[in-house]
């Protein structure tokens, strides 16, 4: 007997005239819909609820990138104002590029596991207060022990940024324009980063630091005004504040206009906080206690978990050892390194804003080329930019120079210098194109509704170890392996990381959460097999199979294993 989907809609064996009907049924209140609002008035909202959340992301850009104008001032390098007092050595230098990073995994699981009580909308108010500590901190900072408490708070709130950032736009967001609002992101991010690269270069550190005090208090502001998300609101059993937030996010308007989208998210709730058990017997209500901590963990350990997660994680690790993360810190004087024909200070803001100009480009072009091609171009582009720049050092330097030291002999600079400024340009450019935003736009898109805010903050966490190694170990790897070395070794992980991309990435773009959830539920299904059935169509619904798409999914007998083999 053919297993029963975890999301079949009551009622089997229907005759081609209620097809029909349910068509024709179908089709009228979708018209409705469009027919109360413009499509302009649906998508609004949606953009100004990802705007104030993507404040935090602005805010998240400053934190990361503020080590890059602090430590060539604190290292005598560059900018160092004539009344600064505070002093780093390479390894003290080392340790306030990278500590905020190991603080991050904490703030990830931390917010993985409180996100659910609190709701997306609160753990994005109150992931702002450690932020505004920690700038003025870095502001008014007497020792080094005070600069790297801020540091700490800064990395322990960007940790706690990541779970409800990735999981409110996912679910806020029709499947039409959610990877262009979550690919916004991106865009935030890099505008933070260009931010505090331009304000490092124009002013001192410590102003910049009370400069971008005012982002999260503004962000705190903004939020305010933002609904909570209606899956939150209906998985607590808040079914009338649900609906009224979907009636926000869709134009503001009447239940009516909403009220088919509204029953399906219902559905799809209710299966959702149904145990493994009642989803695979499809029981009506669920009767079984709510999943304690532990037992919510070890959900994670099934197939349709640990595919997704096992898919991100490996792309996070070969963007992070795609080369530009493990730099950025020291961008300044791997610049002066290299002997660029640019100011080192002003070609490490033109790295930040060709970020942001990328991240653009991924905005606008990735609804049409899709993350897959965008993720195989930007990871084959900036490993051969690594590998070009080892090749120019390795011909062009001399031996043992290092970016660590203070460089006043420029009889290496040539006429070529134009060439390693080119490829350090292309390798920031095509990084923020797809290396670093597709894993993110990825991860509110993969896992399950009922474990993804927890997975999420684990995922996160995981990458931000990464982040911690990758910036820490820089020093080291420069150390021993020489500056060209650890650029070419940066330079063959991307060529890893592209083959990577090209077997086993599928694409995610246009199928509804539902379809990419079913995807990875298929435990049939090989890691190489990368295409993700696009089971109906995008009718402007949030993760929902229709009517006719589920009766067409039993009429030729497919299954969804996730509640029948994966459990056993």
């Amino acid at each position: 007997m053919m297993g029963k989907t975890a999301y079949t809609i009551n009622g089997t064996g229907a005759t081609v005239q209620d097809e029909k009907k349910a068509r024709h049924t179908m089709e009228e209140k979708h018209q409705q819909q469009h027919h109360e609002v413009s499509t302009f008035r649906r998508i609004l909202p949606q953009i100004l609820a990802s705007t104030a959340k993507n404040f935090l992301l602005l805010d998240l850009g400053m934190a990361v990138a503020f080590p890059t104008i602090v430590i060539p001032a604190l290292r005598g390098i560059k900018n160092r104002a004539p009344d600064e007092f505070l002093h780093f050595s390479p390894q003290e230098a080392s340790w306030f590029g990278s500590i905020a990073y190991i603080c991050q995994p904490v703030g990830s699981v931390l917010s993985g596991i409180i996100l659910e009580p609190l709701g997306r909308k609160r753990s994005m108010i109150l992931v702002n207060i450690p932020h505004i500590i920690g700038w003025f901190m870095l502001h008014f900072a007497g020792s080094l022990e005070e600069m790297y408490t801020a540091a700490i708070l800064l990395g322990l709130g960007v940790g706690f940024m990541e779970a409800p950032i990735v999981t409110y736009v996912g679910e806020i967001c029709q499947p039409s324009i959610r990877g262009i609002l979550t690919s916004c992101a991106g865009v935030a991010v890099m505008l933070g980063f260009f931010m505090v690269y331009l304000l490092g270069t124009v002013t001192t550190w410590r102003t910049t630091a009370a400069i971008c005090a005012a982002i999260p208090i503004a962000t705190m502001i903004a939020i305010c005004f933002v609904p909570e998300t209606p899956m939150w609101l209906l998985s607590k059993h808040r079914p009338e504040d649900a609906q009224k937030s979907l009636q926000w996010l869709r134009g503001w308007v009447s239940p009516k206009a909403v009220e088919q989208e509204f029953q399906e998210m219902k559905r799809y709730s209710a299966n959702s906080a149904k145990c493994a058990t009642c989803q695979k017997t499809d029981a009506t209500t669920c009767q079984h206690p709510p999943l304690t901590e532990w037992m919510k963990l070890k959900e994670l350990t099934r197939k349709r978990n640990l595919r997704p997660f096992v898919l991100v994680m490996l792309f996070f690790v070969f963007g992070q050892l795609s080369g530009l993360t493990g730099m950025r810190p020291y961008l300044v004087q791997i610049f002066q390194a290299y002997g660029v024909p640019l100011d080192a200070n002003w070609a490490t803001v033109s790295t930040g804003l060709l970020g942001l100009m990328a991240n653009i480009v991924c905005m606008l072009s990735i609804k049409f080329v899709g993350k897959r091609k965008l993720a195989l171009m930007s990871m084959t582009v900036t490993a051969l930019s690594c590998i070009g720049l080892s090749i120019y050092a390795f011909n062009s330097l001399p031996e043992g120079w290092t970016s660590f030291d203070i460089h006043t002999d420029t009889s290496h600079v040539s006429s070529k210098g134009y060439i390693p400024m080119v490829l350090f340009f292309m390798l920031a450019f095509f990084t923020s194109v797809g290396v670093l935003p597709v894993p993110w736009i990825l991860l509110s898109e993969v896992f399950p509704f009922r474990n993804r805010s927890l997975a999420c903050g684990i995922t996160a966490a995981l990458h931000y170890v990464m982040s911690f190694v990758t910036t820490k170990t820089y020093f080291n790897l420069e150390s021993s392996l020489s500056l060209p070395g650890v650029i070419l070794f940066y330079g063959v992980m991307g060529l890893i990381g592209t083959f990577f991309v090209y077997f086993f990435l599928p694409e995610t773009e246009k199928r509804t959460l539902e379809d990419i959830e079913l995807y990875f539920s298929d435990n049939k299904r090989k890691m190489t097999d990368i295409h993700i059935p696009r089971r109906h169509k995008d009718v402007e619904s949030v993760a929902v199979v229709s009517v006719l798409a589920e009766k067409e999914k039993e009429k030729h007998g497919i299954d969804n294993t996730a509640f029948t083999e994966g459990d056993k």
